[in-house]
């Protein structure tokens, strides 16, 4: 007498939409599925694609692909759009702060022009032995 294998059985409990569920109950019985059915198919469709989950979580959910492909596409605009900022980019930030940028008719000092003024605030005439000194 052959003994038939019993495989234990396990229950799921889910919460889910109660359209979506109405409108996944229709699909899968238009197809003659039941909703036990359609679960134990998912199952299966993991345990058989458990070594490759890109392409199970590609079947699953199809737009999430497109989802990542817009934002790496809009975030390589942003950092396009502050490449071609360059230059002016701190010009840009002062003008955003409501202050006005540097006059750029104003000429730029040398380093050595800076480190005289620099001895001339912190010392005042006596700057002048510093220079001397320098």
């Amino acid at each position: 007498m052959a003994t038939a294998k019993v495989m234990a059985s396990s229950q799921l409990n889910v919460r889910i939409d109660s359209d979506l569920k109405r409108a996944g109950d229709a699909v899968f019985t238009s197809i003659g599925l039941s909703p036990s059915q359609a679960v134990r198919a998912l199952w299966e469709l993991a345990a058989n694609h458990k070594d490759e989950p890109e392409r199970l979580r590609a079947v699953l959910f199809p737009h999430e692909e497109e989802i990542s492909v817009a934002a790496h596409d809009k975030e390589k605009a942003r950092k396009l759009k502050l490449a071609a900022q360059g230059p002016h980019i701190m010009e840009d930030v002062i003008r955003a702060s409501g202050l006005n940028p540097i006059d750029s008719s104003v000429p730029e000092l040398s380093f050595d022009d800076l480190k005289e003024l620099a001895y001339q605030e912190k010392y005042g005439d006596g700057a002048l032995f510093f220079k001397a000194m320098v």
